[in-house]
């Protein structure tokens, strides 16, 4: 090869590179900077882990906004926090000839490595909401729609020292059955260990599903072990504090402080804005945003084009936020990510 070619072949090198990637969007962006027109027409089965939750309801009823625009067929599927449901849909229900994509909202990829790797040899295209430790492709899905779960555990550690005085003794609530729970319960963890007024006193592993059951029968004995040790609670999830008042106030412990590192329910939104809970603030997940992002996701696989590689930004909720919102608003109000969609999407060739 010639010295004058090299050149001209790095350059073309550099430009077929660059044209693969996304656009780098801007740091305040609310959406991907451009991406592939609406391919529209098509059917797609959404697995929702369990309906019960806020942000999997809240996500799904996004994502169904969000297809209307595309003009794609949904079929919910509620696993109702059962395993075996979720495998009985990705291999009965998704591998249907007419199934182009599955969105696994809440469930663990990982769990499913095998039904979703026969998934993506028949060429259906894979997203998830909250289905792995971290946002962007990972081993089973095409894309993973979540924040960036070590910011969601850095907003919740800082208002809990910001909002404190003296010595800051924290029981940490988590659920082993999802990776990034995981990842966030550790998060925190190291956030408090790296203040030198706080201790971690506890890292308790309560299933999301028996919360109802399980934090009545653990506040007690915690707050026998820990006494006025225990000053902080920090979740990976509101429904850890949905039914923690009672047991707290049983125990004669309403002064410990309850912060939620995601997803922002309209339970907690409710109990934080009336002030009537000991929960005083939840890192809420953009959920809505992030319906729209799961669509978008889903329409860049079926045009064969790669992942945005876009992380929307987590929100801090407190009462101050909330009361600055008229009661039937929504922290989400802005609308911008709808209109940034709508102009991919919808855009003339």
């Amino acid at each position: 090869m010639s010295r004058r070619a090299l050149p001209r072949l790095l350059a073309f090198s550099l430009l077929i590179s660059s044209a693969a990637q996304p656009a780098e969007p801007a740091p305040n962006a609310v959406a991907p900077a451009a991406g592939p027109p609406a391919q529209s027409g098509r059917h797609v089965l959404l697995i929702a882990y369990d309906l019960r939750n806020g942000g999997i309801s809240k996500t799904t009823r996004s994502f169904l906004n969000a297809a209307g625009y595309l003009h794609w067929r949904v079929t919910v599927a509620d696993a109702k926090s059962s395993n075996d449901s979720v495998r009985e849909q990705l291999l009965l229900q998704a591998t249907a000839k007419d199934v182009a994509g599955v969105a696994l909202v809440g469930a663990d990829s990982a769990g499913y490595h095998l039904e979703l790797a026969l998934l993506k040899q028949m060429g259906k295209v894979a997203v998830g909401w909250h289905a792995g430790s971290s946002p962007g492709p990972n081993a089973e899905l095409f894309a993973n729609v979540t924040t960036d779960p070590i910011a969601v555990a850095q907003t919740a550690v800082s208002y809990a020292i910001g909002s404190s005085t003296g010595t800051l003794g924290a029981v940490i609530f988590t659920d082993s059955h999802f990776s990034i729970a995981m990842r966030k319960a550790n998060a925190m963890k190291d956030a408090l260990l790296r203040c030198k007024r706080c201790k971690v006193l506890a890292m308790e592993d309560v299933d999301l599903s028996k919360t109802a059951q399980l934090i009545p029968q653990r506040v007690p004995r915690l707050a026998q072990k820990y006494g006025a040790a225990w000053t902080h609670t920090l979740a990976i999830n509101d429904l850890y504090f949905d039914n923690i008042n009672f047991p707290l106030h049983q125990t004669a412990r309403p002064d410990i402080v309850n912060i939620s590192a995601g997803d922002g329910s309209n339970s907690a939104m409710n109990r934080i804005r009336e002030g009537i809970s000991q929960q005083k603030a939840t890192v809420a997940e953009p959920c809505n945003q992030q319906g729209w992002q799961m669509a978008d996701e889903l329409n860049r696989g079926f045009a064969r084009q790669p992942p945005s590689g876009f992380v929307s930004k987590p929100i801090l909720v407190t009462q101050d936020k909330l009361l600055a919102h008229p009661r039937d608003g929504d922290i989400e109000d802005d609308q911008a990510y709808r209109q940034a969609y709508l102009g991919i999407w919808l855009k003339k060739p």
